[in-house]
């Protein structure tokens, strides 16, 4: 970070701007610097994570605090470590006389009274590191405080790590005070003021400052280069410039120092003083767009498994990459964008980026191929979220792959990222990238020039997700043509996992329109095809397929023992989003039954489970079965936010229901227009359009538990839910519950607890009282 470090060699500097952001780790680092046995502290971070700024701080808190003594040596201009003790002296008011024993000489100067040491920019001279350490021995209070890209790694040396500031959350946004206390806001308001004094945070450029911070990473550097552009550029402009960060990050203070002034010198500064298979490695891997492993740097930068370890350490040690949190499984690492995007620029000066990136995209194939073979198998659950972890890797991968005519490479790939965007609920941006894929495999038979098994199989898989997105977004026609394809080949190499999955979803497809007898078809012989596998999933996910089916044909009982069956196999096998579907399911078909106090908790799971998941689609599935709950309980007004709340987030994610969802929907839409009013209830669903998604889920849990609010009393309001008022009205007809229950689809046992709601509703006492009700009131026979 700039400071004014051009000053007398004894003494601190002093800062020309004021100390922004950093007052959690001020205090860390000064517990640490007081300690009785920390003699050596050294700052280590990435260039431009203001190291240098917060020694000072501590140094100046140090001897305000403790009245001792402090000299700040910058050693960014020393070349030859054995020039270190030479600037020490100095600094020091030592002389150096040639033929003398300098460390004797700083020994007696330094060893009579306690005395801080602040050595700045040690990464290039750590060769020196031994003389501290002998210094440090020699003299019993002096204590030194290092900044270094590297530890020096000396055993009385403490380390220091730190971090970039903090950044801004989505929540912080709405609150301007609580965004302009953000340390990486503060420090970029109070740099922009510096050339720009009316520049203020307003309503209008608050997420765009926010943004900024975030792209830039909390990097003190970087923010304070781009806070000088905000002289020129607009809040918007600085964060559409910042794909290309190195051209904007340059500044023009003249008394800062040259690698201080632009982040791509800060960052060269480092990089030069690697040696060349360090280099290498950096640049190589500037193609992750996320996260990887030891085993990964091997496979995509060309290094062998037993050189990438002692190699990624170093990097490690030099701050240029950094592990991320977490003891469990695998270590990772990542870049930092502006590292990233450095080294990637290296990369291409190199003429390595074609070959490199080929070596991404086929380890990454490679990894998706693998990762699709599990889909309907127990490790389902693990392979979804193992996708999501590599998303953005595989998205590269996948570019990559379609630019250079790699067809299977790109068919595995969107396997497996279309699976995962279907799991999560992001079915338009799957579709589109799917179909981007499929079109390059119209009308084959297999990949051009690719004949063997795998290729094939890369073809089946990308087929069938690309009918499950389609049946998804509601392309059903588009969906039965890929399945079908899909089937075909599969039957024909004898693969019976992907012939299972194709089955399941061209069940899927007859349900959506009502085809009761083929749906129950193609699942059975999903089924079937799962156990020719031997896959016990397989079968659970056919008794959770086969359960929608028996709810949307009115089989409830059969239904909800299905539904149960299948969510007791997907709690054994922890499979978290299998479980929330079964748990929708399950409370779906309760619900219909009027068994509300069963069913709520079940959607508060499913609800929570998809939240956590961020499944926008399986979101909306629960805020419609809670209004329908809503509407039950004649809580019409939260009824109506909530189907309005669903509508937006399906229309978001192009997730359109299938049609027997889309009946219960319009039911309980036509229930809210006659207990509301049209007008009512339009604005009311417009509202629930407009909420945000926290609020909607709020609302809906708080239908779940019990809590929702009730309605203002209102004239003319009509008490019973649709299916309570289709009972009424066949009570009226003369029918009894047994026939009830038949027209209706439900158990007679389902038609005496809906009657026995109508009765208490109603406060009647007699079926002709509810017979006389539905006629004063106008219901039809075949009402809802």
């Amino acid at each position: 970070m700039r400071d004014a470090r051009r000053v007398p060699r004894s003494g601190l500097p002093t800062p020309a701007d004021l100390f922004v952001g950093r007052d959690d780790e001020l205090a860390a680092l000064s517990g640490m610097l007081a300690s009785p046995h920390a003699r050596l502290v050294t700052l280590t971070g990435p260039p431009g994570i203001g190291k240098t700024r917060l020694a000072v701080a501590c140094a100046v808190a140090y001897t305000e605090r403790s009245g001792c003594a402090a000299v700040f040596v910058d050693l960014a201009p020393v070349r030859d470590p054995a020039l270190v003790m030479v600037e020490l002296a100095q600094a020091v008011g030592v002389e150096p006389r040639v033929g003398t024993d300098l460390m004797g000489q700083l020994a007696v100067a330094l060893g009579s009274e306690e005395r801080l040491v602040v050595l700045d920019n040690c990464e290039h001279l750590l060769a020196v590191a031994p003389d501290v350490g002998q210094l440090l021995a020699a003299c019993p209070r002096l204590r030194v405080l290092a900044t270094s890209r590297e530890r020096l790694r000396l055993s009385a040396e403490q380390e220091f790590p730190v971090p970039p500031l903090a950044m801004p959350g989505p929540a912080e946004v709405a609150d301007l005070g609580c965004l302009a206390a953000n340390p990486s806001v503060a420090l970029l308001l109070d740099r922009a003021r510096r050339t720009n004094p009316g520049f203020d945070l307003t309503s209008a450029n608050a997420r765009l400052l926010a943004t900024a911070c975030v792209r830039l990473e909390g990097l003190p550097l970087a923010i304070e280069l781009a806070a000088a552009r905000l002289k020129v550029l607009t809040p918007g402009d600085l964060v559409s410039r910042l794909g290309s960060r190195m051209e904007v990050l340059a500044g023009s203070t003249r008394d800062v120092p040259a690698r201080q002034r632009a982040l791509r010198s800060a960052i060269a500064w480092s990089y030069d003083l690697l040696d060349s298979d360090e280099r290498a490695l950096f640049r190589r891997l500037s193609v992750f767009a996320g996260g990887w492993t030891l085993a990964d740097a091997a496979s995509v930068c060309g290094i062998s498994a037993g050189e990438v370890l002692p190699a990624v350490e170093s990097l490690l040690e030099k701050s240029l990459i950094r592990r991320l949190p977490g003891d469990e499984g695998t270590a990772e690492f990542s870049m930092l964008e502006s590292l990233r995007e450095f080294a990637a620029e290296q990369l291409a000066s190199h003429a390595e980026n074609d070959e490199t990136r080929a070596r991404h995209a086929r380890h990454y194939a490679a990894l998706a191929a693998q990762l699709e073979a599990a889909i309907g198998l127990p490790e389902e659950g693990a392979v979804i979220r193992e996708v999501g972890r590599h998303h953005a890797d595989l998205r590269a991968a996948l570019d990559h792959s379609q630019g250079s005519g790699q067809d299977v490479w790109a068919f595995s790939l969107a396997a497996a990222i279309g699976l995962y965007h279907y799991t999560s609920g992001d079915l338009g941006h799957g579709q589109a990238l799917v179909d981007a894929v499929l079109s390059r495999a119209t009308g084959k038979d297999g990949p051009a020039g690719h004949g063997d098994d795998a290729a094939a199989g890369a073809l089946d898989a990308v087929l069938i997700v690309g009918g499950v997105l389609a049946w998804a977004t509601g392309e059903t026609g588009h969906a039965q043509g890929l399945l079908l394809r899909a089937l075909e080949r599969s039957e024909g190499r004898d693969d019976m996992r992907r012939a299972a999955i194709a089955c399941a979803f061209l069940g899927h497809v007859a349900r959506g329109g009502g085809q009761w007898d083929a749906s129950a078809d193609w699942h059975r012989r999903a089924e079937a095809n799962f156990r020719k596998g031997g896959n016990m999933q397989g079968g659970t996910w056919a008794r959770h397929d086969l359960g929608l089916l028996a709810r949307d044909r009115g089989d409830l009982d059969n239904a909800a023992e299905l539904l149960r069956a299948s969510l007791r196999d997907f709690r054994e096998l922890d499979y978290a989003w299998a479980v929330a579907s079964s748990a929708w399911g399950l409370g779906t078909t309760l619900s219909v039954q009027g068994r509300l106090v069963e069913a709520c908790p079940l959607l508060a799971e499913a609800l929570r489970t998809y939240s956590d998941l961020n499944d926008p689609r399986g979101v909306a599935q629960c805020q419609e079965a809670l209004a329908y709950v809503a509407s039950e309980q004649a809580h019409y007004e939260t009824a109506a936010r909530l189907i309005g709340a669903a509508s937006a987030l399906r229309a978001r994610v192009a997730a359109r229901p299938p049609d027997p969802e889309q009946a219960r929907s319009s039911a309980v839409a036509r229930v809210l227009a006659r207990a509301l009013g049209a007008e009512d209830a339009d604005r009311l669903i417009h509202a629930g359009r407009t909420m945000s998604a926290q609020q909607a889920t709020d609302l809906a849990m708080a239908v779940a538990s019990g809590a929702a609010p009730g309605d203002p009393e209102r004239p003319e309001q009509i008490p019973l839910t649709p299916r309570e008022r289709q009972v009424a009205a066949l009570v009226a007809s003369g029918r009894t519950n047994r026939q009830i229950g038949r027209a209706l689809g439900i158990s007679e046992k389902t038609t005496e607890v809906h009657l026995h709601h109508v009765m208490s509703k109603l406060d009647v006492r007699s079926r002709a009282e509810v017979a006389a009700w539905a006629v004063v009131h106008h219901l039809p026979a075949q009402e809802g």
